[in-house]
């Protein structure tokens, strides 16, 4: 048996306990909104005391919630009372507490069939006040399962991931911290006497039974665990599970891996097996993995894992281990994983394995992942952080934000207690730094280097505070600052992967053995894995078989395995049409393989740019030949098909949809005293505020270098009343006064008013509060909820700004194109490819798909498609589904016409040769208009639309209107 000695499990409650005493001294005391429901009659002690425990465990049943009881499936899964809740729905209580003392909260809960991936949340109030400050946000589980038993097989023999489904479960869930990382559920303390209790159910739809105050006890020492299990130990026993099939988990986002190490099982030489699971699909705090299994007697049993923890090196990580919903004792509520480059049987408790008792029959093993040891250091950090930004911004109140390296400071006589400030933070940071190194027993971790480099930076400035401003990089600006390198070790510390082959339960006696390798055999697969690597790749092979019609995909193998099982299992036997789908790596293999004559019927997740250049060259279908195109597309916003109109023929339907929208950050604004502004106007009147302290607002402009392409710059055109074209679609629209006047715009956001000309990455800035607010898109927007934990709750989302015009009206265009589908003009299946773009496009089909996504791998996953009724059913919070649907109403394409390349180059060049060469911006636009004239006439000279200087076809310019009467069209 490969067992690694002395696992390391460690216990570190001393400081967990340290750390939720700090939380209940922070708790907000806040006053409770009134309720909707009558009181119920107090409760009853319903349990007998523990041993040695006086105080009682109270519960409250369903029946005195003063809410009708549910009489539905779930509610009868439950033997008690119960009640249906729905966001918004409150219940109040009375309950009598014997004796005062710390009690913890629990809800006997099951989230309602409706919830997809966003959990229910919900707001305890005790006596008119939060009891603890994470009360706001209760987050309870929701559990998922596999549909079936067996991985599916792809038409290439591979297994794919199975489709997950909600598992209708009952749990006795406590009120923990929002975070998960605490060591135990939150405390409450509770005087002696009457006490009023109301819960509101803040997020999605659940069933609640009873809710229970228990008395807080810390769990029991294995040792006292022992001395209270007698059983025997079991002997003979051993059994296997397979890791990669759990009975169910509660984050979607963990999910089968692939490995082709011969140290795993199963085990294939060609085919691609999910044979483990985990890995950085499972680090997040909380997100649990249950198996449920059968031992044949009661008595004493062994549990070892077959894991693997390279993810993080030098870097401990940790599980916490439940049993029938319960940790048994201590040591399992914090078991820690090592750093280990190979995968290792791990038996619990380590030379000395922890034997746990389990009952004849069925039993619930629980796994999971927690950062209860790091809390401490997690909560401190993010306090240090907020110290470090309010020093910061405390100088650049100071200095004005003016850096100047020969101007003298005496900061002590503004800041008097600045020595204080940075010795405090020292002083915090060298207490976590031992504590880092203690739990990952003295080894240097990336996360304690980066710990160490943050604290050498406050000593550097400690050791001479008046020459601080002019080194704010070492504090709170730049890659390598203090507060940046906190962040990172913060955002790594809540990162806990750890991957799972197989998981043993057996008898003490029983140990598991690890699977059989050798040098030979290493070799020989080696050897045949090497030879297989030049047969092609199915998935990226060409041609399909007869019948079938071939779509191209521009996505990542996950999107294109539930496409292909999609398609297989709704499509296909609906319409009798075969589909077969293959990886295309590489849009730019479009244009070649159309000169090579072996282009597929239909391509998915095409660039926004693409279709126009390829449909005026005839390689693509007009998808408004086909009778039904003009009821089809109200499924989208109409501005968003504007830039693949030619005429009155449409080259290529929207696939995902984009959307720009302000990001501003709650807390930053609060303490500057600003709101969020709603128009260009009063985005400019907070501009010296924000400047005043260092800070700026980030335009679309100001991301990335190089050419500023329409969709950045076509909105100001648009929100300023003006066309980028003349009315017949032969000569530029930028000559008008009010394209003058955007453009004038656009410049002298960076000229007059100082907005930062380059942003190299607007989510970084965003996150560390240089750039509070400003403009950005979906992408941001994803980062944000996936990879900004340290200002969870700190942000939200507001509509474009709007231009406010000499006559009062409000404009706010913005642009959203992402990807779009096409059908190739030399398709010899045309219909059969329409019929299989309308079901992809169905607000059927792309709910399913955007649920199945996430299920399987989480929200990292957001599928932004752009049909907008499908869209409404994206789980993300309400109030940013609010704002981006209602931004889509003024969602408006730039209309492509042969030439218009050159207009979208030159459009960029006035604002570069304004803002960068100072040139006067109506000579920079006249010399601008010369040239895209000359282009355009030559154009459509060339594609036939001008012979001998003379117009011979009118060319039809489309607006929103069209669109809008093409859909209305369809309805008469």
């Amino acid at each position: 048996m490969s067992k690694t000695s002395a696992t390391g499990q460690l216990s570190i409650s001393r400081f967990l306990r340290a750390a939720g005493a700090l939380l209940l001294i922070g708790a907000l005391l806040l006053s409770a909104p009134e309720g909707r429901c009558g009181w119920g009659a107090p409760a009853r002690a319903a349990t007998a005391p523990r041993e040695g425990e006086t105080r009682r465990v109270i519960e409250v049943r369903a029946d005195a919630f003063g809410l009708p009881l549910a009489d539905d499936a779930i509610a009868r899964l439950y033997d008690k009372p119960s009640v249906r809740l729905h966001q918004g729905d409150r219940i109040q209580v009375s309950v009598f507490v014997e004796e005062e003392g710390d009690y913890t909260v629990w809800f006997d809960m099951a989230a309602a069939e409706s919830v997809v991936v966003t959990p229910p949340e919900g707001q305890l109030w005790i006596d008119g006040r939060l009891p603890v400050a994470d009360a706001r946000r209760i987050i309870f589980p929701v559990y998922y399962r596999n549909t079936t038993d067996e991985f599916p097989l792809d038409r290439y023999g591979n297994e794919i991931l199975i489709p997950q489904e909600q598992h209708i479960r009952w749990t006795k869930a406590p009120m923990r911290d929002i975070n998960f990382s605490q060591a135990y559920p939150l405390r409450v303390h509770l005087t002696a006497g009457k006490h009023s209790m109301e819960f509101i159910l803040t997020r999605e739809s659940a069933l609640l039974g009873s809710i229970y105050l228990e008395p807080f006890s810390p769990y029991r020492p294995y040792r006292e665990y022992l001395q209270d299990h007698s059983s025997p130990d079991s002997s003979g026993v051993l059994i296997e599970i397979e890791a990669e099939r759990p009975s169910y988990k509660n984050n979607v986002s963990i999910r089968p891996l692939y490995n082709r190490s011969l140290d795993v099982t199963p085990y294939d030489t060609y085919r691609l097996l999910l044979n483990t699971i985990g890995g950085e699909s499972w680090q997040q705090s909380g997100s649990a993995l249950y198996y449920e299994f059968t031992v044949p007697e009661d008595g004493m049993y062994c549990i070892t894992l077959r894991a693997l923890q390279n993810y993080k090196s030098n870097f401990t990580i940790f599980r916490r281990i439940t049993i029938n919903d319960e940790v048994p004792f201590e040591e399992f509520n914090e078991v820690a994983f090592p750093y280990s480059p190979q995968w290792h049987n791990i038996t619990l408790g380590g030379d000395a394995p922890f034997r746990v008792f389990l009952h004849k029959g069925l039993n619930t093993l629980g796994l999971e992942a927690t950062t209860s040891p790091y809390d401490v250091a997690i909560q401190n950090i993010r306090k240090i952080i907020a110290d470090i930004s309010a020093l910061s911004l405390d100088i650049k109140r100071l200095t004005g934000n003016q850096v100047d390296p020969y101007r003298e400071w005496k900061i002590a006589d503004y800041i008097p207690n600045i020595d204080e400030r940075l010795s405090a933070i020292v002083e915090a940071l060298q207490a976590d730094r031992a504590l880092l190194s203690a739990i990952n027993q003295g080894l240097n971790s990336a996360e304690i280097m980066n710990y160490q480099m943050a604290l050498d930076n406050i000593l550097f400035l400690a050791r001479d505070p008046d020459k601080i401003p002019v080194r704010m990089n070492r504090l709170s600006e730049g890659p390598q600052s203090a507060i940046q390198l906190l962040g990172g070790v913060l955002s790594s510390l809540q990162k806990q992967p750890l991957a799972l082959d197989k998981i043993y339960i057996h008898s003490p006696d029983t140990p598991p053995q690890p699977p059989p390798t050798s040098p030979a055999k290493s070799l020989t697969e080696g050897m045949k894995r090497f030879l297989h690597s030049f047969t092609p790749n199915p998935y990226q092979s060409i041609g399909a078989r007869e019948g079938e019609i071939e779509v191209w995909v521009n996505r990542p193998r996950q999107y294109v395995d539930l496409m292909q099982t999609m398609a297989d299992q709704t499509f296909t036997p609906r319409t009798g049409i075969p589909v077969k789908f293959s990886l295309m790596p590489n849009e730019s293999k479009l244009a070649l393989a159309i000169a090579a004559n072996i282009e597929p019927d239909v391509a998915l997740g095409i660039s926004t740019n693409i279709p126009f250049e390829l449909a005026l060259r005839n390689a693509l279908k007009d998808l408004r030949s086909f009778p039904d195109f003009d009821s089809f597309i109200r499924i989208y916003s109409p501005g968003s098909l504007l830039g693949y109109i030619i005429n009155d023929s449409v080259y290529a339907i929207p696939e995902t949809q984009d959307f720009w929208v302000t990001y501003y950050r709650k807390d930053i604004l609060q303490s500057l005293g600003l709101s969020v502004p709603h128009t260009w106007n009063e985005v400019l009147k907070i501009l010296p505020e924000l400047q005043l302290y260092g800070m700026n607002y980030a335009t679309p402009l100001s991301i990335g270098t190089g050419i500023k392409g329409y969709l950045i710059t076509a909105p100001y055109i648009f929100n300023h009343g003006a066309h980028l074209y003349g009315p017949d679609g032969y000569s530029t629209g930028l000559g008008s006064d009010a394209a003058i006047t955007a453009i004038k715009f656009m410049a002298e956001q960076f000229t007059v008013y100082g907005m930062p000309l380059t942003v190299s990455s607007f989510y970084e800035s965003f996150r560390n509060g240089t750039i509070p607010i400003g403009i950005s898109n979906f992408e941001t927007y994803v980062k944000l909820t996936a990879a900004a934990p340290e200002i969870e709750g700190l942000w939200g989302i507001d509509l474009y700004p709007a231009t406010v015009l000499p006559d009062g009206t409000q404009n706010r265009y913005a642009t959203g194109s992402a990807q779009v589908c096409i059908m190739l003009a030399d398709t010899d299946k045309p219909n059969e490819s329409w019929e299989f773009l309308k079901w992809w496009m169905s607000t059927e089909t792309q709910r399913e798909f955007q649920q199945q996504i996430l299920l399987n791998y989480g929200p990292e996953y957001l599928w932004n498609s752009a049909n907008v009724e499908a869209f409404k059913a994206l789980p993300i919070p309400q109030e940013h589904k609010e704002v981006i649907l209602k931004q889509w109403e003024w969602l408006q394409e730039p209309v492509k016409l042969p030439g218009s390349y050159i207009q979208e180059r030159e459009l960029s060049n006035v604002w570069n040769r304004i803002v960068f060469q100072g040139v006067n911006p109506r000579v920079a636009i006249d010399d601008a208009i010369i040239t895209i004239n000359r282009e355009m006439a030559r154009k459509m000279e060339q594609l036939g639309y001008i012979r001998n200087g003379q117009r011979v076809m009118e060319f039809k310019i489309p607006t929103i209107e069209t669109v809008r009467q093409w859909m209305q069209g369809s309805e008469d």
